[in-house]
């Protein structure tokens, strides 16, 4: 478990999340990767309106989880529970993701990019996640001082790829 400021650092930290939105009886969740801005209380995330999330969310509200996980042992995640709901586009959203992901330069362009390829803002939708409650690992502590060190140098040894 992770203590309440140890969980807003992991959050802030530059993490691909995975949503599951519910979908008709009988069919599974429609579950992605998906990028992320959290401000401490709020999570937002931007999906095309033509989108499956998009299509979905734009029904009215849906119970969702969120899971944020390490990339790298000994691993740690996040799965937030909440609320999803559809807004219209939030300006400055997508310019603040792309700077989280690829930093400022690369962020900008990014942006440039999708909208010099007609995927413009206005295309967007914002979703905002209000947690309800968070479920949380930390394998740290279990791999204690000498698993630590020894993750760390593997780590170091065989980078996690691209």
């Amino acid at each position: 478990m992770m203590a309440s400021a140890e969980l807003d650092a992991f959050l802030r930290a530059r993490r691909v999340a995975v949503i599951a939105l519910p979908r008709a009886a009988g069919r599974p969740p429609l579950t992605t990767p998906i990028w992320y801005d959290w401000d401490g209380s709020v999570f937002r995330l931007e999906v095309e309106a033509t989108s499956a999330k998009g299509k979905l969310l734009a029904r009215g509200p849906l119970p969702v989880s969120l899971t944020i996980q390490s990339e790298v042992p000994p691993y740690r995640y996040a799965i937030a529970y909440g609320t999803a709901t559809l807004h219209p586009p939030e300006p400055g959203l997508r310019t603040r993701v792309a700077h989280r992901y690829f930093g400022r330069m690369a962020g900008d362009l990014y942006v440039k990019q999708e909208e010099a390829a007609g995927r413009g803002a206005d295309l967007l939708r914002t979703v905002r996640i209000v947690p309800e409650r968070f479920v949380t690992h930390d394998f740290r502590p279990e791999a204690g001082v000498a698993g630590r060190l020894w993750f760390g140098l593997w780590r170091w040894l065989h980078p996690v790829p691209a």
